[in-house]
């Protein structure tokens, strides 16, 4: 499915954002968020691809894709350098171009493939995993937070969207309505904190 082809009478998509043009339900609008949030988390693939294709194809494009993309060089050289390193069948469209970029520096596909999986199965930062490649092994969030490196003040944005990636991998297993009932009464009580916190944002004492 390619899903850059969006057509809708209801919005236009334009270089510089969306045009609404009609009202949206939220399932059709729902239904756009779904099909943007790929284009999103894969356009350094995509321009990557580009420019790795029409280099083989033709030679040393660099120059043209400046033009057309309005990128600086280095970010067009990581991005092809990326997809170069990273092959379509190593990569993982639940994790964001940032995790792979720290894997394309490893040797083989192999290794490429384990920390990947790793980094699914274990909801790793870029941080946590950069680490993991450098011990060969799966790094404490203790180790990552104990080296002054990497030391960092952790911003809240920073955990929801940890919260938000676990969410919607969750949600992609299996629709909220498929849970059971001891499961959705057990995250109810779990995300109480985010609910009083919300309310008290919106209803200060």
């Amino acid at each position: 499915m390619n899903t850059l082809a969006i057509n809708d009478p209801k919005f236009a998509i334009k270089p510089t954002g969306i045009e609404f043009l009609e009202e949206l339900s939220y399932d059709e609008w729902d239904a756009l968020g779904q099909k943007l949030a790929p284009v999103g988390k894969t356009i350094g693939f995509i321009i990557g691809d580009w420019i790795n294709y029409g280099e083989k194809r033709w030679g040393d494009k660099y120059e043209e894709a400046l033009e057309r993309t309005g990128l600086e060089y280095g970010t067009l050289r990581n991005y092809a350098h990326v997809a170069r390193k990273v092959d379509l069948s190593l990569r993982n469209d639940k994790l964001d171009y940032s995790l792979h970029a720290t894997v394309a520096k490893l040797k083989t596909n192999e290794e490429k493939q384990h920390w990947l999986n790793m980094a699914e199965k274990h909801d790793l930062s870029v941080r946590r995993l950069r680490k993991s490649i450098n011990f060969g092994r799966l790094a404490t969030e203790k180790e990552v937070q104990g080296d002054p490196a990497d030391r960092g003040y952790v911003t809240y944005l920073a955990l929801l969207n940890r919260i938000r990636r676990w969410w919607a991998r969750e949600t992609q297993k299996a629709p909220v309505d498929e849970w059971d009932d001891d499961r959705r009464e057990g995250l109810k009580k779990d995300f109480k904190l985010i609910l009083d916190i919300y309310e008290a944002l919106w209803n200060p004492p």
